[in-house]
């Protein structure tokens, strides 16, 4: 899959997501932003303003990405969530997990 990816520092990008995040789209997406992990951009601020659906299936893949980028040393931020996303990390309390900022510059600027 081919994520429109804007480095930001070494170490730090921002990708851009659209659509869904679900069991049909989580394998591609998390094997192409694990690929940026393994390559040394271990912070990743997933811009997730054009995802208008997020299951359970998108959520274990957005965790499995957070644990990899962590075990680098890095980060995973979401920017620009959608109500619907908003409200699916608030209910299961990844909220609390993942840092959340209502735009990619505010991301930028925690991720720096």
């Amino acid at each position: 899959m081919d994520l429109p990816v804007r480095p930001i520092q070494k170490n730090i990008a921002v990708v851009t997501l659209s659509g869904r995040l679900d069991a049909v789209t989580g394998p591609e997406i998390r094997q192409a932003l694990l690929s940026q992990v393994e390559q040394g951009c271990t912070t990743l601020i997933l811009d997730m303003s054009r995802v208008h659906f997020v299951d359970s299936s998108g959520l274990a893949m957005l965790v499995s990405l957070l644990r990899a980028a962590k075990e680098k040393g890095g980060e995973i931020f979401l920017a620009g969530l959608q109500a619907q996303a908003e409200t699916v990390f608030r209910l299961t309390m990844l909220d609390r997990v993942f840092p959340i900022h209502p735009t990619v510059d505010d991301a930028i600027a925690r991720a720096k």
